[in-house]
C-alpha cells in the first residue's frame, strides 16, 4: 500500500461503531483515500489507513460489532466488519481494537480492492445476521451494494475469506443520483432510488438471492412505486424504520427525499405490497420498460406526499431520520454548510384520520439549525442512537472538520444544558411567597429567628383595637396597611434590616376618624439569632434612635390532620421594654398555614403611672398567591404562570408589576439581579444531574432557580448598574443617587461603600493584590459620574466593600479628554496604569506612579481610532510573557475587531519626568459572529481567549485561540440586559442570563455545544500558498510558516511538524485572519518571514505584520492597504512579484532600511510597480496608514496586450531589473524595471514596457518557476505549466544586447490536464561534477489530474537540457492550485494545496521502484 501522508481534506464519509453498552464508541471517517478511526471515549485519533490507491472514499458502513478478548490476558476489544466504497471501488475488512487501555494498536486486516462497472451509491449489511466470529466464517455478514444504474451486487467472502463480488439483480433501468437499501424483516430487500430526472423508484427483491451460491439467473425484482414531484435531481433519499410506536395510526413507514429544488419531501410507503413482479434482467440489458403503476403518476405522488418543506440557503445533499420513543425528526444537510432539524407533526393524531386530506394532516416544523462548518458543503453524516434516548450526530464537511453533537427529544447538546429556563416576575413572587420563607416544622429547636425575619417581608393588612383604662388616652380601632421593606444595614453588627411602616385610619370609639402612621426599624443579628425592634428619630423617621425590644421564641403548637401531619403551626414570642416608668410587654403569635406565614398577631400590654392600655393587632397577607409548581416538566420552557387567588379582595402583587433590569454573576451557579422597583434578587441554579456514563457525554443539567429577595431600595428604582471583578467575591451596585453599595455574599446584605455627587454612568472594579498576612483580596474601583470629566478611583477596597474598617476614603481623580465617554476600563497592576476605552474607539492611559489628585497625562497617551469610531467594549489584561514584564492587553469593540497589544511605559527625560505609554499592536482580527463583541475572558487552564457578543438574534461565545464557536443561543439580539459567566475550567462551558419580553432566561452548559474531532481547514478551495523562511520563536527555536489563502476570503497560517510515531496530522493552524472581502489570489512572504502580502479580487492588496505571540500562536496586523486603481474597484489581482532592496538612510551613520519593490499584475493586463518601505514600530491603524500616510509609492506602470497576464516574478533573486510575466497567449514576457533607488518622476509614474516575449505554450500559462542556474552569471531556467497539460522549460542567458539568448523545451502531455503549480525541490550534485551548470535540479508539478510528479533537470552544457520523470504519485487534493516546499526531518517535502492540503515527503523514488519502467530522458539542444 502507498505511503500515508498528512492530509486535511474534505470529509466524505462517516460511520459509528459501538459494541455493548459499556464499550467505547468508535467513529470511522473517510478523508480522501484514507480511513481515519477515532476513539470517542479517549477523544483521540487512533488509526489512519489508506484504503484506495487513487479514489476518494464516498461511503462507510459497519456491522457485527462484538466484544472479544484481544490478548492472552483477556483484555476486551472490538471486532467490526467494515465496507468502504468510493467511485467504482469497494473494500471490505475487519477492525480490531483494544478498548480498556485504548493504547493497543488498531489492526485493519488486509483485503483486496474490488472494482465494479459503475459508481456505488449505497451499501447495506444484513441487519439480522449475527454469526460473526473472531476466526471468521464463510457465511459471515453478507453486504450488498447498489450502483448508479440500479444494479445490486453482493460483497461476499470467497476463498480464504477474501472478498468477492456477486451479481444479484437490477431494478428499473434508470440513471441514479442517490439510493438507499433497507433490508426488511419479511425476507425482502427494499430499495429506494433517486434519479437524475427527479423521479423516485421504490422496488424490492428477495434476500435469499444474496445467500444462494448456486443461483444461475438474477433474482426477480418488483417495482412498487414511481413518485414524482421534485423539480431537480434527487440528491438524498432514505427509508425510515418501523414507526408504529409513534402512534401515527395508519402510517408506519416513511420515505424522505431531498432534491436540487431545495425541498424536503416525506412520502407514505406504509402500504407497499408485492403485487407486480418484473422479470430479472442481466447486467447491461435495457429491455425492461420504464413502468408506472397508474395512468396519472402526479395523482399518486400527490396522495403519497405527506409533507413538504423548503429549507437551506442552497442545495440539500442528504436527509436522515432521527427516531425516538415518541417523536420523529428529519435531519437535512446542505450546500450552505448547515444541518437543520425538522419535527414531523401529525395534526390528526387526536382526530379521525378521514378528516384530513393529503399533506394537510402532516407537517414538518423547523426546530434547530447547526452551523458548525465554515464555507460550503456538508458531505458526510452519521447518527447513533443512545440508550438514554439521545442521538449522537456527526457531520463532516468540505472544510475537513468533523463535528460531534447530541440530539434528544427535548434539547440539543453535547453535555451542557442547552434548554433554556424562563422566569417571569410573577413566578419569582410566587416562589418567594411559598419557598423563600419556609420555616421547618420538624421541631422548635430547628426554628431560627432568621426564618421568621425573612417571613415578615412584604405587605400586610392590619386591624388593631386599643382599649385604654386611662381617661387621658382614648380607645378606638385602627385599619390600614403595613409593610416590611428591606434596606441596607445601617449598623455593621446587624445582618438584615427592615423599615416597618404602617398607615391607615384611627377611629375613636366615640369620635371622629384621623389618619395615622407609625414607623419602626426591625433588625436581625445572625451571631445571636435575635430579632430586635428599634424606635426612629422624631425629626428623621429613617434614622434609628434607640432600642424598643427584642423577640425571643417561646414555643410552638402544631394542629395536625387525620394522619398526624402538621398543617397549621403557631409560634409564640414575647419581650419586655421599660419606657421611663411604664412597662411594655409585647407578645407575638405567628400562624403558619403549612409552611407559609399567613397571619400573625401582636399585642401590647402597657402598665405604669402614666399609661394603662391594651393594644391587639391582627396582620394578614395583603396578596394571596397559590403555590408555584416548581418541578416543571423537563423541556417545557417557561415555568407555569402562577394563578391569582379567587379572593376578589386581593389586589395584584407589586412584584408582579416589577421587571428585571441588571444582571451580574456571583459564581457559576448564582447571579444577582436588580429590578425596576429597586428589588435585589439572587437566583441560584439548583441542578438535577444525570449521566449516561460515557466520556463523550458531559453532564446534562436541568436547573431550577431558587430565588432569594435581598431587599428593596429606593436608590435602585430608576436605574442601576452592577459590576464584579472577574476573580473576586466583590459585587458593587449603584443607583440614581450616586451611592455605591457592595453585596455581602456571606451575609446576604447590601452595605454602602462610597457616594459621589452625581448619578454614576460607568462603574468598574478590579482585584489588585492580596494582603500578605490576612490573604484578603484588595480591589481598585473606578466610578465615572454623568456629565463630568472627572473620574474617581478608590483603592484598597476589600471584598466586603470596606476600605479597612471604614467606608472608602478620599479618591484619586483622573481628568478625561474632551468628549471622552468611558465604555470600558482596565487597571494594569504591574505598572499601575489605568486604561480607559471610549465610545469613539479611543484609549486613554493614566499612570499612578507619579500622580496624586489630577493624574491625567498628556494627549500623547490618548490613542485614537484603535477601533475605528466605534465603542471599545472590552479591555482585558492578559498574563505577561514579555521578558521585561510589560503586560499584554486585549481590546475589542463594536467594530467587530479584537486586538492584542503590548504595553510599554517609559520615562521621558524632562524636568517633569513625564511617562510615555506605547501600545504596540501585535494582532488585530475579526470574529465570524459579527460586529458586536461585548465581552472577553482568559481561561487560565487552557490559555485560551474567549470572546462573546451578538450575531443578529444570537448570543455567541467564540474561542479565539481555537477559532471555534462554543455557544450560540437565540436571545433576540443585542438590545437587552444580560450577563455571561464562563466556567474558566477548560471545559468551554458557561451560563448566560438575559431578559426577553420581560422574562428572565437562563441558559447553562457544562462544555461546548459541540466538539471538533478534526479541526479541518478552509471552507472553500485554497487558491494560493506561500512558505516562509525559518522564523525565530520566543523560545529560541525556528519555525517555518505556511500561509494559505482561499475562496472563503480567510488567510490561515500553519506550521508543519510531522510526527510519524503518531497518527495525528502534522499540520497545525496557528492563526486565521479575515479582512479580505473576496477570494484570495496570491500570498508572498518577505525574506525574513516577518511580513506577509496578500492579493485578492476587487483590487484588494494588503500588507500584514506577522509575529509569534502568546495565547494565539501567531498574530497579524494589517499595516497597509493599497489604493484602488479603478473607480469601481472591480479588477482582479492575478499575481504580484515581491523583491527587497536596501534604502540608504538620510544620516550616513544610520544603517539602511529595508524596502520592498512590488510589481502587481491586474486582470486588465496592466502592471503597476510600487515601492513600499518597511514600517517599524507601533502600527496605529491600517486605515490611517493606507489613506493618510500612503507609505506605498507608485513607481512604474504599463500595459500588455489584450491577453491577460497570469503570473509574475523577478528574474533574478538579488536584482529587480527584469520582471518576468506569463500570459493567456502562452508567452513568457520580460519587462525592464527601473532602479528603485532612482527618484521617480515628479508628476506621474514612469512607464514600463515589455521588450521581449518567448512563445512557449499553445494557450494560457497557469504556473511559473524560475531556477537560478549560476550564482554569478545571469543564467536562469524558467519552468512553466500550461493549460495544455505541457511542461515548458525556457533557458535564458542575459547578454549586453537588447534581447537575451533563450532556448525552449516543451514536454507535451506532462500531465493529463492543466498544470496549475510547479515548485522547486532541491539541487542534487552529480558525482564528479563541480560546475554549477552540471548540477541536477529537482522540481515537482501538479494539476487538475491529481498527479504529483517529480522531475529532474540537468544542464550538461550551454546548449543541452535533459529532463527526467523521477516519480508519479496520486494526490488526494482535487483542483490543485499551489505547491510549497517545507523542511521535514527527512529533508524537503512538498505540500499540495487545492481542495484540501496534503504533504509528501517521499519524492525521489523512481518509477521503476514503483513497478514502472525507466523513463527516457527528454533532451533539448
Amino acid at each position: 500500500m502507498t505511503d500515508i501522508h498528512d492530509v486535511i481534506n474534505p470529509i466524505t464519509a462517516l460511520a459509528f461503531a459501538q459494541g455493548h453498552e459499556d464499550s467505547p464508541t468508535i467513529l470511522l471517517a473517510g478523508e480522501g483515500p484514507y480511513l481515519k478511526v477515532f476513539d470517542l471515549q479517549h477523544d483521540r485519533l487512533i488509526a489512519v489507513r489508506r484504503i484506495f490507491e487513487a479514489q476518494v472514499i464516498h461511503g462507510i458502513i459497519t456491522h457485527g460489532v462484538i466484544s472479544y478478548p484481544i490478548s492472552d490476558d483477556h483484555e476486551p476489544g472490538l471486532l467490526v466488519e467494515v465496507v468502504v466504497w468510493g467511485g467504482r471501488c469497494v473494500w471490505r475488512g475487519r477492525l480490531r481494537y483494544g478498548m480498556t487501555t485504548g493504547t493497543l494498536p488498531l489492526e485493519i486486516n488486509e483485503q483486496s480492492e474490488l472494482q465494479l462497472e459503475d459508481w456505488v451509491l449505497d451499501a447495506c449489511f444484513d441487519p439480522h445476521f449475527k454469526s460473526i466470529t473472531v476466526e471468521g466464517s464463510p457465511r459471515s455478514d453478507p453486504a450488498i451494494v447498489i450502483t448508479a444504474h440500479n444494479v445490486v451486487h453482493a460483497v461476499i467472502r470467497g476463498r480464504r475469506f477474501r472478498p468477492a463480488l456477486k451479481y444479484i439483480t437490477a431494478g428499473p433501468d434508470s440513471m441514479l443520483y442517490s439510493a438507499h437499501i433497507n433490508w426488511a424483516t419479511n425476507g425482502r430487500v427494499l430499495v429506494a432510488s433517486g434519479t437524475v430526472f427527479g423521479e423516485i423508484l421504490l422496488w424490492s427483491f428477495p434476500d435469499h438471492a444474496v445467500f444462494d451460491a448456486d443461483a444461475k439467473s438474477p433474482a426477480s425484482s418488483q417495482l412498487h412505486l414511481k413518485l414524482t414531484g421534485h423539480e431537480g435531481s434527487i440528491f438524498g433519499i432514505t427509508i425510515s424504520s418501523d414507526l408504529s410506536r409513534l402512534g401515527f395510526k395508519d402510517v408506519w413507514r416513511i420515505l424522505a427525499t431531498c432534491s436540487d429544488d431545495r425541498t424536503i419531501r416525506l412520502w407514505d410507503i406504509s402500504d407497499i405490497q408485492a403485487d407486480e413482479i418484473l422479470p430479472g434482467r442481466g447486467l447491461g440489458h435495457s429491455d425492461i420498460p420504464n413502468m408506472s403503476l397508474d395512468n396519472d403518476e402526479n395523482e399518486i405522488s400527490s396522495r403519497r406526499c405527506m409533507a413538504m418543506v423548503m429549507g437551506h440557503a442552497s442545495r440539500i445533499w442528504d436527509v436522515h431520520f432521527l427516531l425516538s420513543k415518541d417523536s420523529a425528526d428529519v435531519l437535512s444537510f446542505g450546500e450552505d454548510g448547515t444541518t437543520q432539524v425538522w419535527r414531523l407533526t401529525d395534526h390528526g393524531s387526536g382526530s379521525e384520520v378521514s378528516q384530513f386530506q393529503g399533506r394537510s394532516r402532516f407537517a414538518l416544523y423547523h426546530r434547530q439549525t447547526f452551523a458548525h462548518h465554515s464555507g460550503k458543503n456538508i458531505w458526510a453524516s452519521a447518527n447513533l442512537h443512545r440508550q438514554n434516548g439521545r442521538h449522537s450526530v456527526c457531520t463532516g464537511g468540505a472544510d475537513g472538520r468533523i463535528v460531534l453533537y447530541h440530539v434528544s427529544d427535548e434539547y440539543v447538546s453535547t453535555g451542557g444544558l442547552l434548554s433554556t429556563r424562563k422566569w417571569t416576575m410573577q413566578d419569582v413572587a410566587v416562589q418567594l411567597e411559598e419557598h423563600a420563607k419556609l420555616i421547618p416544622v420538624t421541631g422548635l429547636n430547628k426554628i431560627t429567628c432568621e426564618h421568621l425575619f425573612d417571613a415578615l417581608a412584604g405587605m400586610w393588612t392590619i386591624e388593631r383595637s386599643v382599649k385604654s383604662a386611662s381617661p387621658t388616652r382614648p380607645s378606638g380601632t385602627f385599619n390600614g396597611e403595613a409593610q416590611f421593606e428591606s434596606r441596607p444595614q445601617t449598623a455593621s453588627e446587624f445582618d438584615k434590616e427592615y423599615v416597618y411602616t404602617e398607615s391607615g385610619n384611627f377611629t375613636l370609639d366615640r369620635g371622629p376618624t384621623y389618619p395615622a402612621t407609625r414607623r419602626y426599624v426591625y433588625r436581625y443579628r445572625r451571631t445571636s439569632d435575635t430579632i430586635s425592634v428599634w424606635f426612629v428619630k422624631p425629626d428623621n423617621d429613617t434614622v434609628v434612635d434607640y432600642l424598643f425590644h427584642k423577640l425571643g421564641l417561646e414555643h410552638r403548637i402544631d394542629d395536625g390532620n387525620k394522619d398526624g401531619d402538621p398543617v397549621n403551626t403557631v409560634i409564640r414570642a414575647s419581650s419586655h421594654h421599660l419606657c421611663v416608668q411604664d412597662n411594655y410587654i409585647p407578645s407575638y403569635v405567628f400562624c403558619f398555614e403549612g409552611s407559609r406565614l399567613g397571619s400573625w398577631q401582636l399585642a401590647y400590654k402597657v402598665t405604669g403611672p402614666f399609661k394603662d392600655y391594651v393594644s391587639e393587632a391582627s396582620f394578614a397577607r395583603k396578596e394571596k398567591l397559590v403555590r408555584l409548581l416548581v418541578d416543571v416538566k423537563e423541556g417545557s420552557g417557561a415555568a407555569p404562570m402562577a394563578k391569582k387567588s379567587m379572593d376578589q379582595s386581593s389586589a395584584d402583587s407589586p412584584m408582579e408589576k416589577d421587571s428585571f433590569r441588571s444582571y451580574v454573576f456571583l459564581s457559576d451557579g448564582s447571579f444577582l439581579v436588580t429590578t425596576a422597583q429597586g428589588r435585589v434578587l439572587v437566583g441560584s441554579l439548583a441542578s438535577s444531574t444525570g449521566s449516561d456514563g460515557e466520556a463523550e457525554n458531559c453532564l446534562v443539567n436541568t436547573p431550577a432557580i431558587k430565588w432569594d429577595l435581598i431587599g428593596q431600595y429606593d436608590a435602585l428604582k430608576s436605574s442601576s448598574i452592577i459590576t464584579r471583578p472577574a476573580v473576586s467575591t466583590l459585587v458593587l451596585l449603584s443607583g440614581s443617587d450616586g451611592t455605591v453599595y457592595s453585596y455581602d455574599q456571606r451575609r446576604h446584605r447590601l452595605r454602602p461603600v462610597f457616594k459621589i455627587s452625581r448619578k454614576i454612568a460607568f462603574l468598574y472594579a478590579q482585584n489588585t493584590h492580596c494582603h500578605p498576612e490576612t490573604k484578603a483580596q484588595h480591589h481598585t474601583v473606578l466610578a465615572v459620574p454623568f456629565g463630568l470629566s472627572t473620574v474617581y478611583v478608590y483603592n484598597n477596597i476589600g471584598e466586603d466593600g470596606r476600605q479597612g474598617d471604614s467606608l472608602a476614603g478620599q479618591p484619586d481623580q483622573l481628568t478625561l479628554p474632551a468628549a471622552f465617554i468611558v465604555t470600558s476600563a482596565c487597571y494594569l497592576d504591574s505598572i499601575r496604569l489605568w486604561m480607559l476605552g471610549s465610545r469613539t474607539g479611543a484609549v486613554a492611559c493614566y499612570n499612578q506612579y507619579y500622580a496624586h489628585g489630577d493624574t491625567a497625562l498628556g494627549q500623547r497617551n490618548v490613542f485614537a481610532d484603535k477601533h475605528g469610531n466605534d465603542a471599545i467594549t472590552v479591555i482585558l489584561c492578559l498574563p505577561s510573557h514579555h521578558k521585561l514584564g510589560f503586560p499584554y492587553v486585549l481590546t475589542a469593540g463594536r467594530d467587530g475587531h479584537y486586538a492584542i497589544h503590548n504595553i510599554f511605559v517609559t520615562v521621558a527625560r524632562t524636568m517633569e519626568q513625564e511617562l510615555l505609554v506605547t501600545m504596540d499592536t501585535l494582532h488585530r482580527s475579526t470574529t465570524p459572529f459579527g460586529p458586536n463583541i461585548e465581552g472577553a475572558a482568559f481561561d487560565e487552564k487552557t490559555q485560551d481567549i474567549l470572546l462573546w457578543g451578538f450575531r443578529s438574534r444570537d448570543f455567541v461565545v467564540w474561542n479565539a485561540t481555537k477559532d471555534m464557536e462554543i455557544m450560540a443561543i437565540d436571545c433576540g439580539g443585542a438590545h437587552r440586559n444580560w450577563d455571561y459567566k464562563p466556567r474558566n475550567d477548560g471545559s468551554d462551558g458557561g451560563t448566560v442570563v438575559w431578559t426577553k419580553a420581560s422574562v428572565c432566561h437562563v441558559h447553562s452548559q457544562t462544555c461546548a455545544s459541540h466538539r471538533y474531532l478534526s479541526s479541518g481547514g478552509h471552507g472553500r478551495e485554497i487558491k494560493t500558498m506561500a512558505m516562509s523562511s525559518a522564523v525565530e520563536q520566543p523560545d529560541g527555536s525556528k519555525m517555518q510558516y505556511i500561509a494559505t489563502g482561499s475562496e472563503d476570503t480567510a488567510i490561515r497560517i500553519w506550521s508543519y511538524s510531522p510526527e510519524r510515531d503518531h497518527v495525528e496530522s502534522g499540520f497545525r493552524c496557528l492563526g486565521t485572519f479575515r479582512k479580505h472581502t473576496t477570494g484570495i489570489q496570491q500570498l508572498r512572504w518577505s525574506a525574513d518571514g516577518g511580513q506577509l502580502f496578500s492579493a485578492a479580487g476587487c483590487e484588494e492588496f494588503f500588507a500584514w505584520r506577522v509575529q509569534p505571540i502568546p495565547f494565539l500562536g501567531i498574530g497579524a496586523v494589517c499595516e497597509a492597504i493599497w489604493p484602488k486603481v479603478t473607480e469601481d474597484g472591480d479588477l482582479r489581482i492575478m499575481d504580484f512579484a515581491l523583491g527587497e532592496y536596501l534604502y540608504p538612510a538620510d544620516d550616513s551613520s544610520e544603517p539602511p532600511t529595508r524596502h520592498h519593490l512590488i510589481s502587481i499584475v491586474y486582470s486588465d493586463s496592466s502592471i503597476r510597480v510600487y515601492r513600499y518601505p518597511d514600517l517599524p514600530g507601533d502600527i496605529q491603524d491600517e486605515v490611517t496608514i493606507a489613506v493618510k500616510q500612503e507609505p506605498m509609492a507608485l513607481f512604474q506602470c504599463g500595459n500588455y496586450t489584450t491577453h491577460c497576464l497570469t503570473a509574475s516574478s523577478y528574474l533574478y533573486p538579488d536584482s529587480h531589473q527584469i520582471l518576468c510575466t506569463t500570459s493567456s497567449d502562452g508567452q513568457v514576457v520580460f519587462w525592464p524595471v527601473n532602479d528603485p533607488l532612482e527618484p521617480p518622476p515628479v508628476d506621474t509614474a514612469a512607464e514600463i514596457e515589455f521588450y521581449y516575449g518567448v512563445p512557449v505554450h499553445q494557450n494560457s500559462i497557469k504556473s511559473m518557476l524560475i531556477i537560478s542556474l549560476h550564482p554569478q552569471h545571469l543564467d536562469s531556467l524558467i519552468v512553466t505549466g500550461g493549460d495544455d497539460g505541457a511542461l515548458g522549460l525556457t533557458r535564458l542567458v542575459s547578454t549586453h544586447e537588447d534581447c537575451p539568448i533563450t532556448r525552449t523545451l516543451l514536454v507535451p502531455n506532462a500531465h493529463a490536464a492543466a498544470i496549475n503549480a510547479v515548485e522547486y525541490l532541491q539541487e542534487t550534485p552529480r558525482d564528479g561534477m563541480t560546475s554549477p551548470w552540471q548540477q541536477e535540479h529537482l522540481f515537482v508539478s501538479s494539476g487538475n489530474d491529481q498527479r504529483l510528479r517529480t522531475w529532474a533537470v540537468r544542464i550538461t552544457n550551454w546548449e543541452r537540457v535533459d529532463i527526467r520523470l523521477l516519480r508519479d504519485q496520486y494526490t488526494s487534493v482535487a483542483d490543485v492550485s499551489a505547491l510549497g516546499r517545507v523542511m521535514t526531518k527527512k529533508g524537503w517535502g512538498i505540500v499540495v494545496a487545492g481542495i484540501g492540503m496534503e504533504c509528501f515527503t517521499e519524492l525521489r523514488l523512481r518509477l521503476s521502484d514503483e513497478g514502472g519502467g525507466p523513463v527516457s530522458p527528454i533532451t533539448a539542444e
